[in-house]
């Protein structure tokens, strides 16, 4: 199955040419100079990359440091002279402009930001830079071992990307405790911003729109392992604990051509109005799916780091996606997300697109006094799910509720080789008639639905449902049912075990066994340390 993938990486300045120069800031007397502002202003006097090494041995307060030079900008030194970082260095703004700003030109410029530590930042007038850190113009930006936190803005509370700039998260961000109107980590407004899966975190932050991460105009975040770093360790870009007033608590994805590809990525306990953990709406794309094509490196299994859980929302307790926007969730774990309509999606719109290949959504439920809410919400719009396990999700009859004024609102709803289990129908609604297939659909209770061929209903067990475990027992009805129709039968299932894996009982319509997973080895994925 193909996806869209990372962009192909930079060459960041990561080490300084053998030429360039070394300028060291602190208040000892070996030191080449006192202030930031003036060692950027020797680095600006080069042609080359120079290296500026902060020491600790003086405050670094009041700053509105502004960049527009090739630099290594290298916090955490003892003291001047000092070439191996042993902490973090703490820029502290003015809490009227942006702490740390970076502004880029026709040619461009490459800046290395390591072991920092970036607060204070904040707004003010109708002009200038702020927030923690502001990023705009054609710019190329690394960031390692640095911290951003308890900085505000209208837009990017922690990180305000703007225009053509391009930035990587390496290793070890924190974005944490912002706070925006838009974007309270993170907003992107046209930039790209590539995510390294190593130790990287966007978390308690706040707005009204975007809590975590707000994405516009054709901004782009792809989340993956850096093909050329074969040795520093995977465990996931973590979206937690953010909140928005309003739409994506996680993250919102917004206009024509913005993206979110995420790789190796948990999103948790956020939330929202609406779209606790991811909103895509206005033509926005969020994807949640595993890169297969590439030397990419992914997550030791037992941290599930290809996951929403634990958001909620009134609407859409995982994902929203309205008025145009678009979700595809592909080998993903949905689960305990709630909210008092569509606890796991929330699909409004009729040139909405949801899909969930492959994927595992269990256990999610109606936020505290909300009636009985069926896992996925429609009015409008298209759904597609295939190769999916759906169980243990709330207390509604159905496992999809459709809404909507009859002709108004068109619901196309498309089931393939999947498994509701606990529910007595798969679509209920009070309205607008959904059009509706299923194919090798199989429930465990209710009765045989309409439009289904090769479906049944039939009960089936688990390996240890209570325990987190959806594989399929050796002498489930589900094994060797369907065929490799659909789109996700290509492609291997959550364990990565190819499908179509022929087991010795008879077939009924071919080899392929229902669900998320292909009965092939035992695997729990509910009893493990998680991200």
């Amino acid at each position: 199955m193909r996806f869209f993938f990372l962009l192909s990486g930079l060459a960041f300045a990561a080490a300084a040419p053998l030429h360039a120069a070394e300028i060291s800031v602190g208040a000892g007397p070996s030191c080449t100079t006192h202030t930031i502002a003036d060692a950027l202003t020797l680095a600006a006097a080069t042609p080359d990359t120079d290296t500026i090494r902060l020491a600790d041995d003086q405050a670094y307060t009041g700053q509105a440091v502004f960049i527009g030079t090739s630099v290594n900008l290298v916090g955490g030194h003892a003291a001047c002279g000092a070439t191996a970082p042993v902490g973090y260095t703490a820029l502290v703004g003015t809490g009227l402009w942006a702490t740390l700003a970076i502004g880029g030109t026709a040619e461009g410029i490459h800046v290395r930001l390591e072991h920092l530590d970036i607060s204070g930042g904040g707004a003010s007038g109708e002009i200038g830079d702020w927030g923690g850190l502001n990023i705009a113009g054609h710019a190329f930006v690394a960031l390692a071992d640095v911290a951003i936190h308890d900085n505000q803005n209208r837009f990017g509370g922690g990180v305000q990307l703007a225009g053509n700039a391009i930035v990587e998260f390496e290793r070890n961000v924190d974005v944490h405790d912002n706070h925006a109107t838009a974007g309270g980590g993170i907003f992107a407004d046209g930039a790209t911003l590539r995510v390294r899966p190593h130790n990287v975190a966007v978390r308690h932050n706040d707005a009204l729109n975007g809590g975590g991460i707000a994405l516009f105009n054709g901004a782009n975040v792809s989340v993956g392992s850096n093909p050329d770093d074969p040795a520093t360790p995977v465990d996931g870009f973590l979206i937690a604990d953010n909140a928005a007033e309003n739409y994506g608590g996680g993250a919102m994805v917004s206009g024509s051509g913005t993206s979110l590809l995420a790789d190796d990525t948990v999103v948790r306990d956020n939330a929202a109005a609406e779209g606790g953990g991811v909103f895509a709406g206005n033509g926005g794309y969020a994807q949640f799916a595993r890169f297969r094509e590439g030397p990419f490196r992914h997550c030791p299994r037992e941290l599930e780091c290809l996951r929403l859980s634990g958001n909620t929302a009134e609407r859409g307790g995982a994902i929203s996606v309205r008025d145009g926007g678009s979700a595809h969730v592909d080998e993903t774990i949905v689960r305990g997300n709630a909210s008092a309509g569509g606890s796991a999606f929330w699909l409004y719109g009729d040139s909405s697109q949801l899909r969930i290949y492959s994927s595992l959504v269990v256990g999610n439920g109606c936020i505290q006094g909300a009636p009985g809410c069926a896992a996925i919400y429609t009015s409008g719009g298209s759904l597609r799910f295939e190769h999916t396990t759906f169980a243990d999700n709330g207390s509604a009859n159905s496992l999809i509720w459709g809404d909507g004024v009859q002709g108004a609102i068109l619901t196309d709803i498309k089931g393939y080789s999947s498994l509701v289990s606990g529910k007595a129908k798969i679509f209920d609604f009070l309205g607008a008639v959904p059009t509706v297939s299923y194919d090798c659909v199989l429930k465990d209770t209710g009765n045989d639905e309409i439009a289904a061929t090769r479906s049944a209903v039939m009960a089936f067990a688990f390996q240890d449902a209570a325990r987190g475990d959806y594989h399929l027992p050796a002498d489930s009805v589900a094994i060797d049912w369907c065929d490799g129709t659909p789109v996700s039968s290509q492609s291997p299932d959550m364990d990565d075990t190819p499908r179509g894996l022929d087991a010795d009982q008879a077939d009924l319509f071919g080899t392929y066994d229902l669900g998320a997973f292909e009965a092939d080895r035992i695997f729990a994925t509910g009893s493990e340390m998680r991200r």
